[in-house]
């Protein structure tokens, strides 16, 4: 969060928590009502299972901004409250154009409220879902946005863990960052806590295994799949594992097959297979600008400098990274939390991916696993 979609859209992703499917109170605030005599609620724009965020005009600044408050039940419990908190923690620890600022943490009128700064121009779910034409050059700005947000949040030792299309916010001047660091954890914490947007869960999260970078990036290799091929991933399942089916053109130029390289490797169902983080893709996307003929990095460069200055191009794309001195303390998880909401609406790619996950783990004699997640999917509604 903040997700600035359509509630009453079919498809709409909500962030979860697996084995979790009831429903959360809603925060019964309406247009016009004040909180803590500065915010005054506008409308709301996001919906999950923790909290409801709204866009609300701060009175003091005098300017919009977007309030994500807890629901009622979650309020009452000192384990959201510090997970409320966490999350405001780690979302500054991080400063960079392409992550979404969070404010403040804040408790008013009954209320726990995180601030944070207004996306005007929806989410990235929203320009794909209207599909319209754009050039490679217009997706791959997209591409390289999310990446560099994603790596500046690498670099600090944090793994989001619910990269989506619905957690990438398009700013008013419409450059991307990423948003909601509910479920992000640092590198050495230690959490029960497993979840995310179903059709985004990376094979090693559905399964029930420990999330680490290399999940944020399958889910990275997810989104570039839909900007690429304006689509989302198609698999094939076996006793190895999933296997991509095959979404390049076959008269694909040198560049576009680097790219759609670029993204098999960040699907892979293997981690050990995939970048280590987004640091690696990010240079990943560099090399294949730099290689491609008479492309404007060739033009400007010259392939004899190219190479020389990649990993300028690298630390550019990554953006300048100031870092708090928290952040060098271990951000530890709490302890286990309740559930957070149910399961969104799920459509047939979902469920022919989770499919292709429980056989894979029937295949592998893990019997138990595979039924777990053919339950993930029954508890989705039609």
């Amino acid at each position: 969060m903040p997700k600035t979609s359509n509630q009453d859209a079919p498809d709409i992703e909500r962030t979860v928590e697996l084995g979790s499917f009831f429903d959360a109170q809603p925060v019964e605030l309406v247009a016009g009502a004040v909180l803590a005599a500065r915010y005054q609620i506008e409308a709301t724009i996001g919906d999950g299972g923790s909290g409801q965020v709204f866009r609300a005009w701060d009175r003091v600044l005098g300017e919009p901004i977007a309030l994500k408050i807890l629901r009622p039940d979650r309020a009452r419990e000192k384990t959201w409250i510090k997970r409320l908190a966490r999350e405001v923690r780690v979302a500054r620890a991080i400063r960079h154009a392409n992550v979404c600022r969070v404010f403040d943490l804040g408790n008013a009128d009954g209320h726990w409220f995180v601030s944070m700064e207004l996306a005007t121009g929806g989410t990235l779910r929203d320009t794909l879902r209207d599909g319209g034409a754009r050039s490679l050059e217009e997706r791959l700005v997209d591409a390289r946005a999310i990446c560099a947000g994603l790596a500046a949040i690498h670099l600090v030792g944090i793994t989001h863990r619910d990269v989506t299309p619905q957690n990438v916010l398009r700013m008013a001047d419409g450059r991307l960052v990423l948003s909601d660091f509910g479920l992000a954890i640092d590198a050495g914490a230690d959490t029960t806590i497993e979840g995310g947007t179903p059709r985004y869960m990376p094979p090693e999260t559905a399964m029930g295994h420990r999330s680490d970078q290399r999940s944020d990036v399958w889910q990275f290799g997810s989104i570039l799949h839909e900007l690429l091929y304006q689509r989302r991933p198609e698999w094939e399942g076996g006793s190895q594992g999933l296997i991509l089916r095959q979404a390049m053109a076959p008269n694909a130029s040198s560049f576009e097959a680097r790219l759609g390289r670029l993204c098999r490797d960040c699907l892979a169902h293997n981690p050990a297979d995939r970048p280590a983080n987004a640091m690696e893709v990010a240079a990943r996307l560099a090399e294949a600008e730099i290689a491609r003929p008479r492309g404007a990095f060739a033009w400007l460069l010259g392939p004899r400098r190219g190479i020389a200055i990649l990993g300028l191009l690298v630390g550019l794309l990554a953006g300048i990274v100031v870092v708090d001195a928290t952040i060098r303390r271990r951000i530890a998880h709490p302890p286990g939390a309740a559930p957070i909401g149910h399961l969104p609406e799920i459509d047939d790619a979902d469920r022919r991916l989770l499919r292709a996950l429980a056989g894979t783990l029937d295949a592998q004699g893990r019997h138990a696993e595979a039924r777990r997640l053919d339950r993930i999917g029954t508890s989705t509604g039609d």
